[in-house]
């Protein structure tokens, strides 16, 4: 959504924001390729220790519980799975001088791992909802898959506008409205979940 101070998710509707206001960063120094430190609360600057999949979550969960009395909007925006490719035990990763790509390190079984972490940091956010739980939760990606993915029987990629860098897969959780383990051939596009 931009960069503080004419632009950014503050300017854009949201009330809060934690996270970084670029794409790709260490997931231990918290910079973006080129080495800037890119993490932020609200508009400010913030220095925290730990991999950014678990701060996200972290955050994430504490506003659940603080918001849980009343009707929120949590949109929740994970860095995971995404270069430079690092689990939790990667920390050493973090210490490479010079700009990062996609095409750097990284395995299947760290692509896996990576995808792990970010699965328990959602399960920690739905174990925040309150009960009843009447949330409406929708899961997605914002572009096709990388390096370690497999968009078969698409062809493309992320980056792309053939169908393997546009179709993403889309979970759908809206307990007393949607009837579990259904499945919907209805082709929409992420602004359609929005007024």
């Amino acid at each position: 959504l931009g960069f503080p101070p004419h632009f950014g998710p503050l300017k854009s509707g949201y009330e809060e924001f934690f996270g970084s206001l670029s794409g790709a960063q260490d997931y231990f120094t918290h910079c973006d390729p080129g080495g800037v430190h890119d993490l932020f609360d609200g508009e400010s600057e913030v220095f925290r220790k730990g991999y950014l999949t678990d701060l996200i979550t972290a955050r994430a969960v504490e506003f659940v519980k603080r918001k849980r009395k009343e009707p929120f909007l949590l949109s929740l925006h994970y860095n995971a799975p995404h270069w430079p490719w690092e689990t939790r035990s990667d920390e050493a990763e973090a210490k490479r001088i010079g700009k990062i790509w996609h095409t750097d390190g990284g395995s299947l079984a760290t692509y896996q791992k990576m995808i792990h972490h970010m699965d328990e940091g959602i399960g920690r956010v739905l174990a925040a909802l309150p009960e009843p739980d009447n949330t409406l939760v929708v899961f997605t990606s914002d572009n096709g898959g990388e390096r370690f993915s497999d968009t078969w029987p698409f062809i493309g990629a992320k980056t792309e506008l053939l169908e393997g860098g546009i179709r993403v897969p889309l979970f759908v959780r809206w307990p007393g409205h949607i009837r579990a383990n259904t499945r919907s051939e209805q082709v929409n596009i992420t602004m359609d979940w929005v007024p």
